[in-house]
């Protein structure tokens, strides 16, 4: 299984990268959304009426921001490794909100998924397995050590005040995406059982899935790998094996 990162730039040399994209590779793009409106309206007449529709519903600007950019890079990378024209593409939805290709006469097993936080946008694309990503900024929550106690079991919690104080913090974050990254793979969404999912957390120690509540057998079908981001930021990345 090969994993690739890449920086996105609307250029040949990106678009190419993505078509290539092989039958046992993951590929993880980054971006940074732009911060001009005129970039921003420019990508909006990309988009399907219905998503259009539903970023007029956000009333704070960088949330809108979030989702337009986010659909329209969507829809570049889709529609390079697909070698159709982006706007053209039409999303089903699972019941927990993951979306899918809804064309069958496309004939691709292309699987997708994608997550931002602040202007970083993160999309996953791999043939005919499941992936998830999650990013968040670690600055974006003060009272993670309140949420820690009811997404984090006993072990991982015992994991988490073992470590410096100045360790702690990112260390929520990297529990907290790397559950995250593995519910979206599975289309699961958020749930309850947010503790009966056990991961590392260790900065610095290798990202693995430990526990599920299906049992250790059930882990053994999924992987996760750390993402390059900026320092202030956390992120994870789940694929079917």
């Amino acid at each position: 299984m090969q994993i690739s990162f890449h920086e996105w730039e609307d250029s040949a040399v990106a678009h190419r990268a993505a078509a290539s994209i092989g039958s046992d590779e993951v590929q993880v793009w980054i971006a940074r959304a732009p911060s001009d409106e005129a970039r921003l309206t420019a990508l909006d007449c990309q988009l399907s009426p219905d998503e259009r529709a539903r970023a007029d519903r956000f009333r704070v600007s960088e949330p809108r921001r979030q989702f337009v950019f986010g659909r329209a890079l969507l829809r570049q990378l889709l529609g390079a490794c697909l070698n159709v024209e982006p706007v053209t593409l039409a999303f089903g939805y699972h019941p927990r909100g993951k979306p899918f290709l809804a064309q069958s006469g496309l004939n691709s097993d292309l699987r997708f998924n994608l997550s931002h936080s602040g202007l970083i946008v993160a999309i996953a694309l791999a043939h005919g397995r499941e992936v998830g990503v999650d990013l968040e900024s670690i600055h974006r929550l003060d009272d993670w050590p309140l949420l820690a106690e009811r997404i984090f079991s006993s072990r991982e919690l015992c994991e988490l005040r073992a470590l410096p104080a100045s360790k702690q913090r990112e260390a929520f974050f990297n529990g907290w995406t790397r559950k995250e990254a593995y519910l979206k793979a599975t289309s699961e969404g958020l749930t309850d059982d947010l503790p009966a999912i056990e991961v590392t957390l260790v900065p610095g120690q290798k990202p693995q899935l430990l526990r599920l509540p299906a049992g250790l057998e059930g882990a053994h079908q999924w992987a996760i790998q750390g993402i390059p981001l900026p320092p202030d930021f956390a992120g994870a990345l789940a694929f079917e094996t």
